[in-house]
């Protein structure tokens, strides 16, 4: 199932990036993708098969990511940031009881965007599709660069 989302979100990045995080804005005909290369990460909302309201792109090595950090529910988060306004990208997953003891997995996520550090709007991402692409390859690309998650309190640091 994960080649599936792979493939599906690969589509909707730019050749050559991988998919972090994709999905509906609820309420809204719009999309938000978030993708990565070897050395970039960029930020892309708005309006499906057409240029982008808002682009970003920011270096891997200074993009303020945070991978899961907790025990439950696993989250994380990644910010851009366009003046001054910022556009943070949380990613949640909550395990639930399902039958006969089989764990199911509900994925929430979101982007709050806020101006001098208030709040100015919070879109939510539909349920399906929202694909966040858990752990994985940014965090690999990160310490392949040298650098070392040292937690919430510290974040990134080279090694």
């Amino acid at each position: 199932m994960l080649g599936f989302w792979a493939s599906n979100a690969t589509a909707d990045c730019a050749p050559g990036f991988d998919p972090l995080t994709f999905c509906d804005i609820a309420g809204k005909d719009t999309v938000l993708r978030v993708c990565f290369n070897n050395v970039t990460v960029t930020y892309s909302y708005g309006v499906p098969d057409e240029t982008p309201q808002l682009y970003l792109s920011e270096p891997i090595a200074t993009v303020d990511y945070h991978p899961w950090d907790a025990p439950a529910p696993t989250s994380g988060s990644i910010t851009f940031r366009n003046g001054d306004y910022a556009y943070e990208v949380p990613s949640l997953f909550v395990s639930e009881p399902f039958a006969d003891d089989i764990p199911s997995v509900t994925h929430f996520g979101w982007v709050t965007v806020t101006r001098n550090g208030e709040i100015v709007d919070k879109l939510e991402c539909q349920p399906e599709p929202s694909r966040y692409v858990y752990g994985g390859s940014l965090y690999e690309r990160m310490t392949a660069m040298g650098l070392e998650w040292n937690g919430y309190e510290r974040g990134w640091a080279e090694y």
